[in-house]
């Protein structure tokens, strides 16, 4: 695999790709809360990562997002998500799709200038 090139590509329904985000942002909050910093730090340069570099796009009348993976990030991805479905709580979601496409259309838009 060349140096660039991602090992992994999921591709999440706007509704996925928000409740990943919010898992991520529950554990961000949680995690530091208790002390525990190693799942707060994993989940934020997760996070951080995931709303630079995804992708979205409208395919079938559907918004999705692309998510792009490297090394032992869809397995620090699925340790975490573990972590989280193990906690049970309800978060209050937020909308982080309409963030990943408000982004990229001003970098369109930039590109174009």
């Amino acid at each position: 695999m060349t140096k660039n090139k991602p090992n992994t590509e999921l591709f999440l329904h706007q509704e996925l790709f928000n409740s990943l985000m919010n898992a991520l942002d529950y554990l961000i909050a949680s995690e530091r809360d208790s002390g525990v910093t190693v799942f707060s730090q994993q989940a934020t340069r997760l996070k951080d990562k995931i709303l630079l570099h995804s992708r979205a796009f409208d395919y079938k009348n559907d918004s999705n997002a692309s998510i792009y993976l490297f090394g032992v990030e869809p397995a620090v991805i699925i340790k975490l998500l573990t972590i989280y479905i193990n906690r049970g709580e309800e978060i209050k979601p937020t909308d982080y799709y309409s963030h990943l496409k408000s982004r990229q259309k001003k970098l369109e838009e930039c590109l174009r200038e």
